[in-house]
């Protein structure tokens, strides 16, 4: 009961903030599309509690309260939310990502070094606990088909499949840039896992290898398989992204003032 209160809550400061941002957001949405994006500072200005729970329960808010709020605003129907800044305490090298920071929204930085084909593919898989009840979520990254290896209630095997949801997906491989290294650091990598509106063809460019990208999304586990068939106890992780932006057109929309503003400096001086 307490949880559907505090709900009830978040939708209403959600709704609240869309009302303010009516003109802004209707600018973001794509043509012909429910893609909107959304400043999470705006958010944080607006509702510091809202934006506490974006950073803490990503996926619930987003699903549960944003993109709810939002269609019932009337704004869009079956909106999906992308979000066009996060706080730089939300960044992560990627070598600084650890357990701690599973389910958490965060962005890293870094260089595409590989990129799947785009296909169709299952995603995600929710599954319930025969024990608990517990329902659980489970990104499908292989191409093996992966169950729950545990639940927190302790219960290991014999889980029920829900359902899965199956979209347009593909999977890059980001590298820590070399400017980001100190002395003799080697880069590590990380899996990114991209679907629906973000595999569009014209977002192409932002998924070239070499490409240098920021990655706005929530960092899941991926059960690593034994050559037995069985799980290991030791994880992977991968980020499923929210957002993703290619840095040189952020730098160039950053400093395009700036330049025009120094050419004509420069024409006068001359």
């Amino acid at each position: 009961m307490e949880s559907r209160k505090k709900q009830g809550e978040l939708i209403l400061e959600a709704k609240n903030f869309f009302n303010t941002h009516k003109k802004e957001i209707g600018q973001s949405i794509r043509s012909g599309e429910s893609v909107v994006g959304i400043s999470f500072l705006q958010i944080a200005e607006s509702s510091p509690v809202l934006s506490e729970a974006v950073i803490e329960f990503p996926e619930e808010t987003l699903a549960m309260v944003l993109e709810t709020a939002l269609e019932e605003s009337g704004l869009v129907k079956s909106p999906r939310i992308r979000f066009l800044d996060l706080p730089k305490t939300s960044n992560l090298k990627i070598r600084d990502i650890r357990a701690k920071h599973l389910d958490q929204l965060l962005w890293i930085e870094g260089i595409v070094r590989q990129a799947s084909d785009v296909r169709p593919q299952v995603v995600n898989a929710k599954f319930e606990c025969p024990s608990c009840g517990a329902i659980l979520s489970v990104l499908q990254i292989d191409k093996k088909f992966r169950e729950p290896s545990r639940c927190s209630c302790g219960w290991k095997i014999g889980f029920k499949i829900l359902s899965k949801e199956m979209v347009d997906a593909q999977r890059l491989v980001i590298e820590e840039s070399p400017d980001s290294l100190d002395g003799g650091e080697q880069p590590r990598r990380i899996n990114v896992f991209l679907k629906e509106d973000l595999v569009d063809p014209k977002m192409e460019e932002r998924t070239t290898p070499g490409s240098k990208v920021k990655i706005f999304g929530v960092l899941k586990e991926v059960p690593v398989p034994l050559q037995t068939g069985a799980i290991s106890t030791r994880f992977d992780i991968a980020i499923e992204a929210n957002n993703i932006f290619k840095k040189l057109f952020l730098y160039f929309i950053k400093n395009k003032f700036f330049n025009f503003n120094f050419k004509l400096i420069k024409r006068k001086i001359n």
